[in-house]
């Protein structure tokens, strides 16, 4: 039987991390030119993949994104469609009972045996892509990635000095704060253009638009459960959905608004704040396609956009 509806843990308010010392910062970039940590996960990981061929099984599928790109949204109601949840249980703090994160860690699918078929997992750094038997890649427009990257930084960290501009910087350059934090984690362009690779070259992989999502939430929701396979060609509608439409996802569908979900985030909260800086931020914002416009710097999203723009055009987001 899967856990649900665990209660939030009454975690303090984060604080601010102790700044790490210059020496450890040198120590850590060294490391990093020297290949060390490519050498030590490259290990890892041909020590793990035994393990993770066993678990997997045909059905499962993986929900695969750059942070902030709106996988927990895309999980949270993936959840309530493979729980068929009817009761409210499953919220935004015990999404993971049901969809689970293995972010980096594609052995840990292991711990999930007691999920029934087709089960989904969350990783955005994945270690085997190419022994997924499915994927959905979700991809959203790297201007608000990381207008949206910057806030939950802020938040989890209760960093207010770090500007907009800044982060951009050092995401960018690879420079602070993604020296430390988010290190392992591959750059927009680089994620994007291997999924569109995998893509055209006949994977079995379901490229997501976060801005489809927002524009049409039952169109592009339908189109991940055909792929994943969650709900049955043929059911039977439930009394609290419209006559002649599935159930489990309308449901799924009304309760995936940014309402709904910020509603749902303040009676419960989230898995990725987890009481950290409460009432300092919310990890469920705006859920807007270009609300980037109001908050970015024309001269930042022109950076990225130098930097990504090929890229950018190929997933369908056009450059100035």
């Amino acid at each position: 039987m899967v856990p649900v509806n665990r209660a939030p843990r009454l975690d303090p308010p984060r604080v601010r991390h102790r700044p790490v010392p210059a020496f450890k910062r040198w120590f850590g970039r060294g490391k990093r030119r020297v290949g060390y940590y490519r050498l030590r996960d490259g290990l890892r990981n041909r020590l793990r993949e035994p393990g993770f061929r066993r678990a997997l099984r045909s059905t499962d599928v993986f929900l695969v994104g750059h942070p902030k790109s709106g996988n927990t949204w895309l999980a949270y109601m993936l959840a309530v469609l493979l729980s068929d949840d009817r009761d409210g249980e499953v919220n935004l703090y015990n999404v993971g009972d049901y969809v689970p994160f293995v972010h980096g860690r594609d052995h840990a699918i292991a711990d999930y045996d007691h999920l029934p078929n087709p089960r989904v997992f969350r990783n955005e750094y994945p270690r085997y892509p190419r022994r997924y038997p499915g994927t959905l890649y979700l991809v959203r427009d790297p201007r608000a990635v990381l207008v949206s990257f910057w806030h939950m930084f802020a938040t989890m960290f209760d960093d207010r000095d770090m500007t907009l501009s800044r982060f951009v910087d050092g995401y960018l350059s690879g420079g602070a704060p993604f020296d430390g934090w988010h290190r392992h984690l591959g750059r927009w362009d680089r994620q994007v253009a291997a999924a569109l690779r995998r893509a055209e070259g006949g994977e079995r992989i379901c490229i997501v638009r976060y801005e489809d999502l927002v524009a049409d939430r039952e169109a592009a929701l339908q189109r991940v459960a055909d792929f994943t396979g969650v709900v049955p060609a043929a059911e039977v509608p439930a009394g609290d959905v419209p006559a002649g439409t599935s159930g489990r996802l309308s449901r799924a569908v009304a309760r995936g608004s940014f309402e709904a979900m910020q509603e749902l985030e303040g009676r419960h909260g989230a898995e990725a704040y987890a009481g950290r800086a409460r009432g300092e931020g919310r990890f469920i914002r705006q859920g807007q396609a270009e609300g980037w416009k109001e908050e970015m710097d024309p001269a930042d999203a022109a950076r990225i956009e130098a930097a990504f723009g090929s890229v950018m055009e190929r997933a369908g987001y056009p450059v100035s």
